[in-house]
């Protein structure tokens, strides 16, 4: 997936509430920093998945949120949008 915004690159340390992150190309990427204590940062995302079950004639779209953490120190680098 193409982006028009600029980012730059952060590493996990210099992540702040409310930054916008991109964690790796395709749809649905994009994550939210929602929180960061106790040496973890805390990411809100939506996500979206369908499912072809071809026997039943149809297609299930599951769309929800995803939250995850990954740890403050890590050397992990993010592209954060500008």
């Amino acid at each position: 997936m193409k982006h028009e915004q600029p980012t730059q690159t952060v590493e996990a340390r210099n992540l702040k509430i409310g930054d916008t992150v991109r964690l790796y190309d395709g749809p649905f990427a994009d994550a939210i920093v929602k929180q960061v204590a106790e040496g973890l940062i805390t990411f809100w995302r939506p996500y979206g998945h369908s499912a072809d079950f071809t026997y039943t004639g149809g297609v299930i779209c599951y769309i929800g949120t995803e939250t995850f953490s990954r740890y403050a120190d890590s050397t992990e680098e993010y592209q954060r949008y500008e």
